[in-house]
């Protein structure tokens, strides 16, 4: 039986994160990861770990500016995924986490569209061939951006 509820749940939750990504147009959906996937634990522990108090954080802009300017800056930011084709992402808006594999179809854009589909302007993305992952969040008075090679140390 608990099984069978856990298969439920896990459905649910795929089928609410497949209609967030349909609501994205440069983020387009290859597969969602397995929940026991190998990738989400590397990735998830480099998310615990950017929370936490004592981290820093790659680059920190001050809480108040408008959208376009923090746009701009988190693009430039994360220049060093941009070429790539598919991400790994943690699906925004869900009713439980997933993890998709999905295409970019325009880098720029769909950081503008994790962006906005964020009540809390929060996103991570990720890219397995490089083992490179970078979240965005607002901590107190700024948005910081941590980023980790989960290969090596972050830089």
């Amino acid at each position: 039986m608990m099984l069978q509820n856990e298969q439920i749940r896990r459905k649910r939750a795929l089928m609410s994160a497949k209609k967030s990504i349909n609501q994205l147009t440069y983020i387009k959906l290859i597969d969602f990861e397995k929940s026991d996937s190998k990738w989400i634990d590397l990735f998830r522990g480099a998310l615990s770990d950017f929370r936490k108090i004592d981290s820093s954080p790659k680059f920190q802009k001050p809480v108040g500016d408008d959208k376009s300017s923090y746009l701009v800056w988190i693009k430039s930011s994360l220049d060093f995924l941009k070429g790539k084709e598919n991400y790994f992402i943690p699906v925004p808006n869900g009713i439980s986490p997933v993890w998709a594999n999905v295409k970019i179809l325009d880098f720029e854009k769909a950081i503008e569209e994790l962006w906005d589909s964020s009540p809390t302007n929060e996103f991570a993305i990720a890219d397995k061939s490089t083992g490179q992952i970078a979240q965005v969040y607002s901590e107190e008075k700024y948005y910081e951006i941590h980023i980790k090679d989960i290969y090596k140390e972050t830089y």
